[in-house]
């Protein structure tokens, strides 16, 4: 069954330092129909105002997952630019593929690959591939309440857009999710992710999500969610720590 999802934001401008880390665990299918096994959707947004100046921004998502049996496919697209008096605020992007295989009931392996830039973080280029194993940690009766822990090894290449040379890291990455339905209509999902370099872990991103939607009617909902972001391997010049609140309205119909 399609599902159409609009998102009318409250503020004007979401997430001006998009994520270092990219939040997988919020954008895998948390409900299917067995007999459809193709899921996706392609989002584009643009605007323009002036005032005294001009803001100009694009926005552009996609994501599509397929999902068969033990084997699931994640393809993630999201590009983010937001001009206002000719500087830039944010210039920002990324694409990711991930392949998941459950072993047994709460155990899976992960293979992964991403590419991203965020001039606003300096970073030219990062590009990252790794593999790992998914545990699930807990799932109540309902099958709505889960916690699920993650670990993995990854190998990445960063370039900077100042005079910072090219560098390569092998790191660790691992995270803690869980997602709660404590009400009718209510979720609560958080994320937190934590990837130190093998070698030196002062050398180090963390990330943690929140998210909470609440109801307001059959078709209505509320939701907000805060994000906080330290990356410890970016060139000097570059902010260490970053952080988002967006809140907004979702209509499904």
């Amino acid at each position: 069954m399609r599902q159409v999802v609009i998102h009318l934001f409250l503020v004007l401008l979401p997430a001006l330092l998009a994520a270092q880390i990219v939040n997988i665990e919020e954008q895998r299918i948390t409900g299917t129909n067995d007999s459809v096994h193709w899921y996706g959707h392609l989002r584009f947004g643009a605007s323009l105002v002036k005032v005294q100046q001009e803001v100009l921004q694009l926005n552009t998502a996609a994501q599509v997952e397929h999902k068969r049996g033990k084997n699931l496919f994640l393809f993630l697209m999201d590009s983010r630019f937001l001009r206002a008096g000719g500087k830039d605020f944010n210039n920002a992007g990324f694409a990711h593929l991930r392949y998941n295989r459950k072993l047994t009931d709460p155990l899976s392996v992960e293979a992964f690959s991403q590419i991203q830039f965020n001039r606003l973080l300096f970073i030219e280029l990062r590009a990252l591939g790794g593999s790992g194993l998914r545990y699930r940690v807990f799932k109540d009766s309902s099958g709505k309440n889960r916690v699920y822990f993650g670990a993995a090894y990854l190998f990445e290449h960063n370039q900077f857009t100042d005079k910072t040379a090219d560098r390569n890291w092998h790191r660790l990455s691992s995270y803690l999710s869980f997602t709660f339905r404590p009400w009718q209509g209510v979720t609560l999902a958080s994320t937190t992710y934590f990837q130190p370099q093998i070698t030196e872990w002062k050398n180090y991103r963390f990330a943690t999500e929140c998210r909470l939607d609440t109801p307001l009617g059959k078709k209505l909902s509320f939701f907000t969610d805060f994000t906080l972001q330290t990356d410890k391997a970016l060139p000097i010049d570059a902010p260490v720590n970053t952080y988002a609140w967006l809140n907004g309205l979702t209509w499904k119909f």
